[in-house]
């Protein structure tokens, strides 16, 4: 070796070292997630940005910006034009939203988790993340369940000693997030590779649930189940069936309110006065109200949080107005019909559809996972949460993100 090799080398030794170093730090901050949520149950944004930002600084480390443009060549235009046009078109119905300066802010709370996760994907198009990470984040994700099950059991002794909001509600968002991550995780790892780690995440995670306050989550969990008995029917009566379902939900919102009302029994809606079945039935026939008034482009962007103030409430029936003060209607569906109108019902369509078809052509098992975490992400979405708040679209954008990976193949039993 001649001297001028040595400098090149050396040089060569230290950018192999410092890629590893941000990659390793991107997909630590990853594993964290979960239990930085149980914690700050608003953290994930930035959590899930900071990753993003590690991870793309190792891939240009080392293979510099050539890199993503070759992944991205792989990319059809048409999912491309379609996903600008989804960031876009919100940002033009803040022309006639009621306060576009706070809709900007909600626009870019939702947006950071949403590209973060693109960001991710497209670095694991380069190169895949450690083999430790998917491992790493069950573990995690086991803690952070034990985390909210101690917490809720034992008073939440832990948040008085860290000086946490002491209500027992502050946990409904990590269990969703526990679960939206619990299939993607799961499958990853394999359950007839890792089974004891997958059942104790498994476990824990109901538990979880089922001790939360989140009717919205014990919802999530029950069309969990049912999708993944049901995807083991042929996958392509399965996706005819659910984006039947899954339309017809989109489209019919502007009267969901009026016909859950005319076609949920008494009894039922009795069993479900826990989660506020009565409220949200009035709430989703005054936001139905609102959104059959403004049809095709609707409000504009973030206009929920102050609907009490809008014009159009001293239109609606007074039997439900108060409601608008409520700030949204606990209905991502319907809240994207209120504040886009029926264009954004198109996006949402576009984006079933487009889910559907990239499940066709993925493996069994993930495809199998990618409808229970469809049906779950559009469970939960039906009845809860603000369907702009980051930590929900980190959730969902995340666990997108781990299902464009392969599970490891299994290691030959000599």
């Amino acid at each position: 070796m001649n001297s001028e090799e040595m400098p090149l080398r050396s040089a060569g030794d230290k950018r192999d070292r410092l890629r590893i170093h941000l990659d390793n730090i991107g997909h630590g901050l990853i594993v964290l997630l979960p239990m930085a949520m149980a914690v700050a149950n608003r953290s994930s944004p930035l959590v899930l940005a900071c990753a993003a930002l590690f991870v793309l600084a190792s891939r240009l480390v080392s293979d510099g910006s050539d890199s993503y443009r070759l992944a991205l060549k792989g990319l059809r235009s048409s999912a491309l034009v379609f996903a600008i046009c989804g960031i876009v078109y919100p940002l033009v119905t803040l022309a006639w939203a009621l306060k576009p300066a706070l809709g900007l802010f909600s626009w870019g709370e939702a947006v950071l988790p949403a590209v973060s996760s693109a960001v991710l994907i497209v670095s694991w198009r380069i190169a895949p993340p450690p083999r430790w990470m998917v491992g790493a984040l069950a573990t995690a994700m086991l803690i952070a369940a034990g985390f909210i099950v101690a917490e809720l059991l034992f008073k939440l002794p832990l948040r008085h000693l860290y000086g946490g909001r002491l209500a027992t509600f502050v946990h409904n968002r990590p269990v969703v997030t526990l679960l939206l991550l619990l299939g993607p995780v799961l499958v990853l790892i394999g359950f007839h590779r890792r089974w004891m780690l997958c059942w104790l995440v498994l476990l824990a995670t109901v538990v979880a649930i089922l001790e939360s306050e989140s009717e919205a989550a014990k919802l999530g969990l029950v069309a969990a189940a049912g999708t993944f008995a049901l995807s083991y029917a042929p996958f392509v009566w399965v996706k005819r069936l659910l984006t039947v379902v899954l339309l017809g939900l989109i489209w019919m919102q502007p009267f969901f309110g009026s016909t859950v009302e005319r076609i949920m029994p008494e009894k039922v809606i009795e069993a479900t006065k826990a989660g506020n079945s009565e409220a949200r039935i009035e709430l989703w026939k005054a936001f139905g109200d609102v959104s059959r008034r403004y049809p095709i482009f609707g409000t504009g962007f973030a206009s929920s949080p102050h609907m009490g103030s809008h014009p159009v409430a001293a239109e609606i029936d007074p039997a439900y107005r108060t409601m608008l003060n409520v700030g949204h209607p606990h209905n991502a569906f319907l809240q994207v019909w209120v504040e886009l109108g029926a264009i954004g019902a198109l996006f949402l369509t576009g984006l079933v559809l487009w889910v559907m078809k990239s499940l066709s052509g993925a493996p069994a098992d993930i495809r199998r996972i990618g409808l229970v975490t469809l049906m779950t992400t559009s469970a939960i979405a039906l009845v809860s949460h603000g369907a702009w708040q980051g930590w929900w679209i980190a959730a969902v954008t995340l666990a997108a993100a781990l299902l464009t990976l392969r599970p490891a193949p299994s290691q030959p039993v000599e």
